[in-house]
């Protein structure tokens, strides 16, 4: 299970899945990442994420801590590189 430090984390990361009808990152965001394949589906959801807010300013605060939580969830599960090769260059 992936820890957030308050609750809004999550319910964007929700929404922005259901946003995008995406049941595979539903599961990982409820269960956790639990492979290579799913860190890299977690780390590409977020950066769409980021380019389909880009001009939302309101919500910049709320993505750096959601970021902070996801690249901490996927460095206690031994993939922090993996999630570190899919930042956009």
């Amino acid at each position: 299970m992936i820890k957030f430090n308050n609750i809004e984390e999550k319910k964007r990361l929700v929404h922005y899945a259901k946003e995008f009808g995406d049941a595979n990152i539903l599961n990982i965001i409820e269960n956790g990442v639990r492979s290579e394949v799913e860190a890299i589906l977690l780390a590409r959801f977020y950066w769409k994420v980021i380019e389909e807010t880009i001009n939302k300013k309101e919500l910049e605060s709320i993505l750096e801590k959601i970021y902070t939580s996801l690249h901490i969830h996927c460095g206690n599960n031994g993939y922090s590189d993996t999630w570190d090769n899919e930042i956009p260059n």
